[in-house]
């Protein structure tokens, strides 16, 4: 599948481009494509502990840690104690974090333009449909390659 896989890599590479283009015009030129993965995932997460955002990106706390210390340095994340439990520490997305968000979706409308530019209806129909279909078989797919 030599084809699919330079497909692959060459779209992930687009959007990645069309990324990183977006974040570059605007205060939040300063991240780094991890610290955006890492807000990314927090702010799905919904106020996550270290110890829940670690195990979800199968990183050790101390890794995690350091990165998050850096988010929170610039002001991007807030560290905030539990009410109920004062040991226990919950990560919230700060204004400026949330930016991350709509400069996702802005990218995302960005890159669908550039992906339109080339394509006609009828291949834009299908590419949807493509990956419409594989994404309805992404958890199948992906603990697949987990414990391979």
């Amino acid at each position: 599948m030599p084809g699919l896989n330079e497909a692959i890599l060459n779209l992930s590479d687009l959007i990645d481009k069309v990324f990183g283009e977006t974040i570059s015009k605007t205060d939040l030129r300063d991240l780094t494509r991890q610290q955006v993965n890492y807000l990314r995932v927090i702010f799905r997460m919904g106020n996550p502990t270290l110890s829940e955002l670690a195990k979800e990106l199968k990183l050790t706390r101390p890794t995690v840690t350091v990165m998050v210390d850096k988010l929170v340095e610039k002001g991007y994340v807030k560290r905030i104690k539990s009410d109920n439990d004062r040991r226990s520490m919950y990560l919230h997305i700060d204004n400026k974090g949330t930016r991350i968000s709509v400069l996702r979706e802005i990218a995302s409308k960005r890159l669908i333009d550039k992906i339109g530019e080339g394509l006609n209806e009828t291949e834009i129909n299908i590419l949807s449909e493509l990956l419409k279909k594989l994404l309805l078989r992404h958890d199948y797919l992906f603990k697949k390659i987990e414990r391979t």
